[in-house]
């Protein structure tokens, strides 16, 4: 008798460029199943007609690209997304059939999401203008202004009022770039570097260091092969020394390490587990408040001096590469494929 041959599956990632291709297919490619066809392509090698793609696929040892139908599900890694190219897509495969549609989250929306369910982690935020700048920096002495729909640290300003009544803008570092003589020509300077960008401003906090070093907590939460929202792992970056801007680090390491280096193993299990809890509690509010279909996303963490644990920003489209230098975390890569087979079956 002979056996029942099982079904090929044809999983998408979607990239922005075609350069992209090839870079994304080779991290996913180890992680796949026998049964699991992964292609890669980019919004504009969709054929609405046709209803197909040109996508670039491993196959037999060689990079071969070629047209495709339509892939049961995909896995969106752009992170500029049209809406209207994901209705359309959604209305050809299926509405639950796309994850992270939308990943460039606007930092304000989410904060504003979050405040309820986790008001004791949120540092306090507001829209940037004059007089709310003036207010936070007289109550924190310390602010940082961060564009609404910023990432990798870009456009971040430090702002700190010093005794002297000096007032220091700084930009990655805590060395300043500009001094000014008092808020008013901070903000002056400010306008200035902001032009018509939206932005916000966010409580300056009291950092807890490493090795002299500002390091974030980072908790990747992604969904699983049942479906369910899950922390793969919680790692550092460590920024360079004298930086506050932890997307240009110095190293990445796992928390675990970094937290049992600062404190004794049952504080340190503590911190983590509590991590572990809100991180949870933030990928649900975020995926039910945004409305959208998510996979995966990260949560920043910042520990100041007294323990406590501030949620800093959320990210839709988590960097992948922070986990390659740490070996043993092909798990970064093969949760999005169990979930991408859970959702051809469900």
């Amino acid at each position: 008798m002979k056996k029942k041959r099982r079904t090929v599956r044809t999983v998408g990632i979607m990239v922005a460029n075609p350069k992209q291709r090839k870079y994304v297919l080779r991290k996913y490619l180890a992680c796949k199943t026998p049964h699991m066809r992964l292609v890669c392509f980019t919004p504009s090698e969709i054929d609405w007609k046709r209803k197909s793609i040109l996508g670039l696929q491993r196959s037999n040892g060689k990079w071969v690209q070629r047209r495709f139908p339509f892939p049961q599900v995909v896995y969106n890694r752009c992170y500029h997304m049209k809406k209207t190219t994901l209705q359309r897509l959604e209305a050809i495969i299926g509405s639950n059939k796309c994850f992270n549609q939308r990943n460039q989250f606007n930092k304000y929306e989410i904060y504003k999401q979050l405040s309820q369910p986790l008001a004791s982690y949120l540092p306090e935020t507001v829209l940037y203008d004059r007089e709310s700048a003036a207010q936070l920096l007289e109550t924190y002495k310390v602010m940082y202004v961060k564009p609404c729909c910023g990432h990798l640290g870009k456009g971040v300003y430090r702002v700190e009022v010093k005794e002297s009544g000096e007032v220091h803008l700084s930009q990655h570092h805590f060395l300043p770039e500009f001094i000014a003589a008092d808020v008013p020509q901070c903000q002056t300077k400010l306008d200035e570097l902001l032009g018509s960008t939206r932005y916000l401003i966010q409580q300056g906090i009291d950092l807890q260091q490493w090795n002299d070093q500002v390091f974030d907590i980072r908790a990747l939460v992604q969904k699983d092969e049942s479906g369910v929202w899950s922390v793969t792992n919680v790692v550092s970056r460590i920024a360079h020394k004298g930086c506050f801007n932890t997307s240009i680090c110095d190293k990445v390491c796992l928390s675990e390490d970094v937290l049992r280096h600062l404190y004794p193993q049952e504080k340190a299990d503590a911190i983590l587990q509590s991590i572990r809890d809100t991180s949870l509690r933030a990928a649900e509010t975020v995926e039910w408040g945004t409305g959208r279909h998510l996979g995966e996303l990260s949560v920043d963490f910042a520990l100041d001096n007294g323990e406590r644990l501030w949620i800093i920003e959320v990210n839709g489209k988590p960097q992948k590469d922070i986990y390659d230098e740490l070996g043993g975390q092909d798990a970064v890569y093969r949760r999005p494929l169990q979930y991408a087979a859970y959702l051809q079956t469900h």
